[in-house]
């Protein structure tokens, strides 16, 4: 029963992208859907649904600093056709935790965040194996209201071992229609402003890894997931702070994939679970809705949206 509960709780939270934008998303769900055949002589084809729900709950003070406090959870369920007996549910949860801090000047930012994480297919009692830490440290300079550069850290302890990787970034809003920001290389956006604040569109490039531990079935298996996606994306106001999305676009890579326990080798292929074996690259769609705060609208606007503030 426990642990239809936690799947439950997953539905219901997911996972947060975790980056600058010159907005911020309060709460948002989103839904991924993918398939593609595998790259042997079986097929056979992957379809894999993945469900993520963000809540954010931050809180200024007056100085300029924020707290920063996330829930952010994942269920990644695969199944293969035509046999859709094989089939298989990934499940995360994890708790960001941090600070925002902003100098006198107002011209530089520190962003630390602590992240313990829960990643797993829960068929097993929770246990060490499927605890994973992490944390991020970014540098903002702010030189004026246009332009943010930001750089610094991300780390986390994956099933597969240590995964460092450096950050780098530059927002830059161009005009009132052209904004460019985020953090390479998880995510990076060019956007335009079709219908001024109601509609827009852009490019969206992520790279993102992660990785969930198998039960004991499995031999304590994990599954490794690559991300290296280009979409295009539309977001449309439906009413002020409401929010729906679509994306679609095209990944480039074989995950989710399988490894076995005690290897960092994601070059060699394991066929040790017909569900997470190698496919090949395949087209992406997301659709979702959140509710989001903007920071880059009106002055009026902006009057009633100073008790927010983007997580970094």
């Amino acid at each position: 029963m426990k642990k239809l509960v936690f799947i439950g709780f997953a539905v219901l939270f997911l996972s947060s992208k975790m980056l600058a934008q010159p907005f911020a998303d309060i709460l948002n769900f989103n839904y991924q859907t993918f398939s593609s055949n595998y790259q042997d002589s079986t097929q056979w084809k992957n379809k894999t649904d993945d469900y993520f729900l963000n809540l954010f709950l931050p809180k200024n003070f007056k100085n300029g600093n924020t707290l920063l406090v996330r829930l952010n959870t994942e269920m990644l369920s695969s199944t293969i056709s035509p046999d859709s007996s094989y089939s298989s549910t990934l499940s995360s949860v994890s708790l960001p935790l941090g600070m925002k801090l902003v100098s006198k000047s107002k011209k530089w930012e520190t962003v630390v965040l602590v992240i313990p994480k829960i990643a797993s297919d829960f068929k097993d009692a929770i246990d060490a194996y499927d605890y994973q830490y992490g944390g991020i440290f970014l540098e903002h300079f702010v030189p004026n209201d246009k332009v943010k550069i930001k750089a610094g850290l991300y780390y986390n302890r994956e099933a597969f071992g240590n995964l460092f990787v450096p950050l780098v970034g530059v927002d830059w809003k161009v005009n009132d229609r052209i904004n460019l920001y985020g953090i390479l290389p998880t995510n990076y956006k060019v956007e335009f402003n079709l219908a001024k604040n109601k509609l827009y569109t852009g490019l969206n490039l992520k790279f993102f890894t992660r990785s969930f531990r198998l039960s004991k079935s499995s031999n304590y298996d994990y599954v490794r997931y690559d991300e290296s996606q280009v979409k295009l994306f539309v977001d449309y106001f439906v009413v002020p702070k409401v929010l729906v999305f679509a994306e679609v676009g095209y990944s480039i890579g074989k995950s989710p994939w399988q490894h076995k326990y005690g290897t960092n080798d994601k070059k060699e292929a394991y066929y040790g679970n017909p569900i997470y074996t190698p496919i090949k690259n395949y087209p992406i769609i997301s659709v979702g809705v959140a509710y989001r705060v903007r920071f880059d609208l009106k002055k009026e606007e902006e009057k009633h949206t100073t008790s927010v503030t983007p997580a970094f």
